[in-house]
């Protein structure tokens, strides 16, 4: 059997002959899944992650396997493409801390296997692909994977591929694997705006005017002649003030305010609004960005901005603007950052790369996980009144991270198909503004004490 790892090393694989070696190991199944497909395997680059348009957009269902835990893929998706299917499927679950998981993998047809992102394993023997669909139930290929979990939400992934005959996978682990914790009935809807945004992205509260701004990035900007982001004004209770309150910018997206300037990252630079004007009064180029994402502004005015730099995560940094001139402020461990908010002396970064909440001492830069996360786009970032992060994933989930770790899922938009983008919080009523990217609305959601 020709299986090979990842040439990152993140997972130990060792394959067997013998399925009794594994089984011995591994006895507890892990499902139910969530998959959708199927999409022509030619079609599909299996190397990467998918990105978070595929993740948002696919159509997803539950899958459940048989007593034995054996996810009978072309008993649930039709064959639709000659050159062969590929169906995707995720778990997520959580670990109490820091440790390896070890997986046991059983699969008939192709797979590729990734945990919090990166690729642990793939399996492409053309034996394992040529078995007549009325096979044993027992998947014929084996492998085992040694998963690197991380304390809070972890994601396993798969790519499962087939272009002839059974097609089908099970999952076992060592030990028990709890999946995320969830209080969805804590959070209500209040209220929504119609959906005349042009894909809105942050939500910022402006505590002199008693209002809030908007920006609308426009995700089809790289094909506008001219800049096509704005900034609109909301009310408290849902209305539209101006829905173009300044016009004319380049892709906004994170916002803060100090001294009465709005700062706003647009795609290579960083602007200063004064708002009592409503006048441009500052654009810099930022040097070397690639996707200026996210921006904050600490006590002493100085801007911490996140460049995700999408296509290359794990150069991915976080800059500074004093006195005028931009620095490279942070880099060593930084993948993917977007979401970025100040709190307790310290910077607090959504590590999409990796997925994890990192903290950076504003002073020594010393920096340290919070919390794995998993797989997901980290954008919204806010501290409530007792001490707990919120936190989005732009596909769709909130997140409650409790000062100790502890993860609970208070929503989850993804099945009504509408983003958690870089939302505001209102910790007097406890409502959360949600600017609901490609839904083109802010929606406001309460979470009940």
């Amino acid at each position: 059997m020709n299986t090979k790892p990842s040439a990152s090393g993140l997972a130990a694989v060792a394959c067997f002959l013998a399925p009794s070696i594994l089984l011995a190991q591994a006895q507890l199944p892990l499902a139910p899944w969530a998959a959708a497909g199927p999409y022509p395997v030619e079609r599909v680059n299996r190397d990467p992650y998918p990105n978070f348009y595929s993740i948002f957009l696919a159509p997803w269902q539950t899958v459940s396997g048989d007593e034995g835990g054996r996810v009978d893929l072309g008993a649930v998706f039709p064959r639709e493409n000659p050159g062969g299917d590929l169906v995707i499927a995720r778990r997520v679950f959580r670990a109490e801390a820091d440790g390896p998981v070890e997986m046991e993998l059983g699969y008939e047809g192709e797979v590729d296997v990734f945990f919090n992102r990166r690729k642990v394993f793939t399996g492409r023997d053309p034996a394992c692909d040529q078995l007549p669909s009325d096979a044993p139930a027992l998947p014929s290929c084996l492998a085992r994977i040694s998963l690197p979990a991380r304390a809070g939400l972890n994601e396993i992934f798969l790519m499962a591929a087939s272009r002839s005959g059974a097609w089908g996978f099970r999952v076992a682990t060592s030990e028990v694997l709890p999946g995320k914790r969830t209080d969805h009935d804590k959070v209500e809807e209040v209220w929504m705006t119609p959906d005349t945004f042009l894909t809105s992205e942050s939500v910022l509260k402006d505590p002199i005017r008693d209002l809030f701004y908007v920006t609308s990035f426009d995700n089809q900007y790289t094909t506008r002649t001219e800049p096509s982001g704005y900034i609109s004004t909301l009310s408290g209770d849902g209305r539209i003030l101006e829905h173009r309150w300044l016009d004319g910018l380049n892709a906004p997206t994170g916002m803060d305010i100090r001294n009465d300037t709005l700062w706003v990252c647009e795609r290579a630079d960083l602007l200063a609004i004064d708002l009592a004007s409503r006048r441009i009064v500052g654009r810099w180029p930022i040097p070397d960005v690639v996707f200026p994402n996210d921006l904050v502004v600490d006590q002493e005015g100085a801007v911490y901005v996140s460049d995700t730099r999408t296509g290359s995560w794990p150069d991915s940094r976080i800059y500074r603007f004093r006195d005028g001139a931009f620095e490279v402020w942070a880099d060593e461990g930084i993948d993917g950052a977007n979401g970025l908010w100040i709190h307790d002396g310290s910077l607090v970064v959504g590590n999409s790369g990796d997925g994890t909440l990192k903290r950076i001492d504003l002073a020594t830069r010393r920096m340290e996980t919070i919390v794995s996360l998993g797989s997901g786009i980290i954008d919204g970032i806010r501290v409530d009144e007792n001490g707990n992060y919120l936190v989005s994933f732009w596909e769709g989930q909130i997140f409650r991270v409790s000062p100790d770790g502890e993860v609970v899922e208070l929503l989850d938009a993804l099945p009504d198909q509408w983003n958690t983008a870089d939302f505001e919080y209102l910790p007097e009523e406890g409502i959360l503004l949600v600017p609901t990217f490609l839904d083109n609305r802010v929606r406001a959601v309460r979470i009940r004490r």
